[in-house]
């Protein structure tokens, strides 16, 4: 389950590393859904318990929140004249209408066309054209709906999908007791680079990031992925009450079999890490908490422990009930099988910045002449301000008023965004 946005965040975890920006916020937006996870100093954010398809699914798993807000969501009038983006998707097959393939419903990839921030004859590096027409016909029918022109619908349907993929990322950081305005927004899947900067504005967010490989990053980041066996215990009881010698035993005998485990089909570098799901004693959830620098060799680990425990919960939801029953409810050991990572990204070589490829007319507000730069061509270190549009075979990116990208010595975008208090 969620396999494929597990790579994602794998490849975040490692676009961490080369950036040097231990927090993120991956935003992978594709075809049918927009998937949205925390990198906090490094390291993924995991769910204890979570549901999928209505289903409880009580083992350890990446927190990622899916939305139905991908390039093929369908706009809709509801019966009280109200428009709305998704969850409902034309898939890839008949797809949007600008696909040619059948599709008659709006989507988002049809008003970004009909708003000019899609190329029709440079859709796949030109392999495949856009039917601009069939788009405008399709957001005509919503028009006609909402009583508004084209070009109404079409920002109407741009401006409700941006609204919601900024809801949910408020939803899964605050959830986490994250200030996401603390983080840089990771832009990645085929279709995000067109939305990110509205959603990061939206959230009070500065800076975003655009790998080189955003289209395929899910792909990628299984290349840079580690191999990892996981041992749980239930051992609860109140920490004041739990035989510390025991707990260290405990965990002692969960090590070695995570290892044993794991070396039955790896031979290469074993690295060891521990947690716990605890919670105050009048709760009804847990927490878990990383056990990273508890020193092992001490009688009872237990003090530290419940340290380590008050310390997350303040992080997590702002205050700590050092006065109450600390409750242990698992044990975790993950043992963590490293991989050779992927070769560091080469810097590329020093060149004159590039000149656009061209101009397009695109409707921000008001239609406007906009410069096109080619994605692959630009120099490190080349300033791009907004607005202007960005492309490659697989993925454009737009910059609007304010928005000033920065290649980086890898070719990734690093892009600030003005806030709307002028931060």
């Amino acid at each position: 389950m969620l396999s494929g946005p597990a790579g994602g965040v794998a490849g975040s975890r490692y676009a961490a590393r080369l950036l040097g920006q231990g927090n993120l916020i991956p935003f992978d937006m594709g075809g049918t859904s927009t998937d949205i996870s925390l990198i906090v100093d490094g390291e993924a954010t995991l769910a204890v318990d979570r549901k999928v398809g209505g289903h409880r699914v009580a083992l350890n798993s990446l927190d990622i929140g899916t939305l139905g807000a991908g390039g093929g969501s369908i706009g809709r009038v509801d019966a009280g004249g109200i428009l709305h983006v998704g969850p409902e998707s034309a898939g890839a097959d008949p797809g949007p209408a600008c696909y040619g393939k059948g599709g008659t419903l709006p989507t988002v990839t049809d008003a970004n066309l009909v708003l000019g921030y899609l190329d029709p004859e440079h859709f796949l590096g030109g392999r495949r054209a856009l039917d601009r027409k069939a788009a405008e016909a399709a957001v005509d029918g919503l028009a006609a709906q909402l009583k508004v022109d084209r070009i109404a619908a079409a920002e109407g349907i741009h401006r409700v999908v941006n609204t919601n993929m900024a809801e949910g990322i408020r939803l899964v950081s605050v959830r986490r007791g994250v200030d996401p305005r603390r983080f840089a927004l990771l832009s990645f899947g085929g279709a995000a680079g067109l939305h990110v900067t509205d959603v990061a504005r939206q959230l009070d967010l500065g800076r975003v990031i655009v790998p080189r490989v955003a289209a395929v990053l899910s792909a990628w980041g299984m290349l840079a992925t580690d191999l990892r066996f996981e041992v749980a215990r239930t051992h609860i009881g109140d920490t004041g009450q739990l035989d510390g010698a025991a707990t260290k035993r405990l965990f002692a005998e969960m090590a070695a079999e995570a290892t044993r485990r794991l070396r039955a089909s790896f031979d290469g570098e074993v690295r060891l890490q521990r947690s716990v799901d605890m919670r105050y004693g009048e709760q009804i959830f847990e927490i878990n908490v990383p056990l990273d620098g508890v020193d092992w060799d001490v009688a009872d680990p237990l003090p530290q422990i419940v340290e380590r425990f008050h310390d997350r919960h303040e992080a997590l939801y702002t205050y700590a009930l050092r006065g109450q029953d600390a409750v242990l409810v698992n044990a975790r050991v993950a043992a963590i099988g490293v991989l050779p990572g992927l070769p560091q990204e080469p810097s590329l070589p020093a060149g004159r910045p590039a000149a656009p490829s061209g101009e397009r007319r695109i409707h921000l507000g008001a239609w406007m002449s906009v410069p096109v730069y080619e994605f692959e061509g630009l120099a490190p270190g080349q300033a791009i301000a907004g607005p202007a549009v960005i492309e490659s075979a697989m993925t454009t990116v737009l910059l609007r008023e304010g928005d000033r990208a920065a290649t980086t010595p890898h070719g990734w975008l690093d892009i600030a965004v003005t806030l709307r208090d002028g931060g």
